[in-house]
């Protein structure tokens, strides 16, 4: 059951029924999810060692609440260990991992095309980790998984945004298509490019809602 409620949490976190910051509180989670003390308190753990949440003083735990620039130095580190894994990738890689690619990239279009935004994040993962699987380094492998995690929260933020999602789509099937043939330099800079447009988009949102909370905050002290 921890591991199915951990999984449940993760999802509602990324699409925001736990927003960043937002406090959880062990009897709510009880509640919700049907399920033991121990059980919320094994998910919890597992989820803080994951750094989606974060233990505050007196206070329990905290969805994370990253900063843009907190966002920008995790996706360098992305950028660094991801390039890493497709210079040590065998290409062309395997016709039947090109097949299973493929069908995974068809299942996340259909799943955004009919508006099914946990498909989306859940096919988005098995294609990355069917990616990386072509590495051979599976320290490698495990470094980007976790660091993938981290940035959770932040994934689903433009789902709902066309232009961005037929650009993630391209870029799937860019990947495939590097992965089929020899050149290396090609499928390096395909995985390149399909990293930046997450921080930008955290940086957007982020200036849209606790900028403009701090502002509200400021504004109410001035008058009160």
């Amino acid at each position: 059951m921890t591991d199915a409620l951990e999984e449940m949490l993760e999802e509602d976190i990324v699409f925001g029924v736990y927003a960043p910051g937002t406090r959880l509180v062990e009897d709510r989670v009880m509640e919700r999810y049907g399920v033991s003390r121990h059980a919320t308190r094994a998910a919890f753990a597992a989820l803080e060692n994951r750094k989606l949440l974060v233990h505050m003083p007196n206070r329990g735990v905290e969805v994370v609440r990253y900063t843009p620039d907190e966002i920008d130095d995790l996706y360098d580190i992305r950028l660094i260990l991801e390039t890493a894994a497709a210079e040590r990738t065998s290409l062309p890689v395997d016709p039947a991992i090109i097949d299973q690619l493929t069908q995974i990239a068809h299942a996340h279009e259909a799943a955004w095309a009919r508006g099914d935004y946990r498909q989306v994040f859940s096919q988005n993962l098995r294609f990355h980790q069917a990616q990386y699987a072509c590495c051979a380094n599976a320290p490698l492998i495990e470094l980007i998984e976790n660091c993938t995690r981290m940035v959770q929260p932040i994934r689903a933020i433009k789902y709902d945004d066309p232009d961005h999602m037929r650009e993630v789509i391209s870029q799937h099937h860019q990947i495939i298509n590097a992965m089929q043939g020899s050149d290396r330099q090609r499928y390096i800079e395909a995985v390149r490019q399909h990293l930046p447009a997450s921080a930008k988009a955290y940086r957007e949102f982020y200036s849209r809602r606790f900028d403009r909370t701090a502002d509200l905050h400021s504004q109410s002290v001035a008058a009160s």
